[in-house]
Formats: structure tokens, sequence, C-alpha cells
């Protein structure tokens, strides 16, 4: 669908740099695409630990990046709002995000919501603790890696800073 918007072939290949990577500074993200020439972005996107802390900043000031709005805030509603499908393994999944599950909130913070890249690139956001994690690993098999164990270890280690009520609208 996003494709078929543009009339020019060159500008929908250029619209994830120019819309996102560029205004945020992420400087070493490569979106790729593939051999039909789509963009999958859950998948073939080669970029760096300093790139996805950007990306994970974006997501915790709500979709603003210096004082620009680059991704709505319903969007940030909808990745962290649990999609129905999801009740029955604890609410874990919501817009293309994986949200903490109903048995791991009583140890980290439940406002938190991650990604989970293939083979165990992570990026974690809890808004309540103003907090981003980025973890970049290389995990094969199916050993796994434990993102919401990372994140209690963190929150322990991290003084919880007070977060400042965001003011929207009129």
């Amino acid at each position: 669908a996003l494709k078929q918007s543009f009339d020019d072939p060159s500008a929908y290949l250029a619209f994830p740099s120019e819309a996102l990577f560029k205004p945020l500074g992420m400087h070493h993200t490569l979106a790729s695409t593939d051999r039909f020439g789509d963009f999958i972005f859950s998948s073939q996107v080669y970029t760096n630990a300093r790139d996805l802390a950007r990306f994970g900043l974006l997501y915790l000031q709500n979709g603003r990046w210096q004082g620009q709005q680059l991704i709505s805030e319903q969007w940030i509603d909808l990745v962290r709002t649990p999609a129905p499908a999801s009740a029955v393994r604890g609410h874990d999944y919501g817009g293309q995000w994986w949200l903490v599950p109903d048995d791991r909130k009583s140890e980290v913070p439940s406002d938190a919501y991650s990604t989970a890249g293939n083979r165990g690139q992570y990026v974690i956001i809890a808004p309540s603790h103003d907090l981003v994690i980025v973890r970049r690993g290389l995990d094969f098999g199916k050993q796994g890696f434990d993102r919401w164990a990372l994140l209690r270890e963190v929150v322990k280690a991290v003084p919880q800073r007070t977060v400042a009520p965001q003011i929207t609208g009129g």
C-alpha cells in the first residue's frame, strides 16, 4: 500500500530515509527491500545501537523529535494497546510491538514495550521510567533472550526519574 501511494519508484525508495532516518539522525541505518522491491521493515533493516536508541527515543517522546511530530501520537497509542488476539497469551502484543505480558507486570514497569529483532536486537521503552534500552545481541537457536529480565535489572540499577506530565492539545 505504501509503495502504491508513490507515483515515482525512486521517491518510494527514498521515503524511509527522508521521512524518518535523516530527521532522527539515523545516519547508519539502511532499509532494504525484498525481491519485489517492497520494504518489509520488520526485517531487512540494518542499523547500529546508537541509531536504535534514537528510534527508541522517538517512541518515548510520543513520536516527536526536536519539536517535529514524525510519527502520530495515535500510532504510538496503537503500538502500546494490546491486540485482542494476544489475550490468550497475556496481552503480550500490540501494534507491531511486544508488550509486558500480564504475568510479568509485577516485576517490570507495566507500561513498557519492545521491539524484538532477528537474533537478539531489542529496543525496550519504559515511559514511566523515562528509559530506553537497546540490546544488540546475536542469539542462535531457541535459547532466546529475556528482555523483561533485562528491563527488571536495569530499573533496579537506575534511579527512577520523575517524568513531567506531557501537555497536549489546545
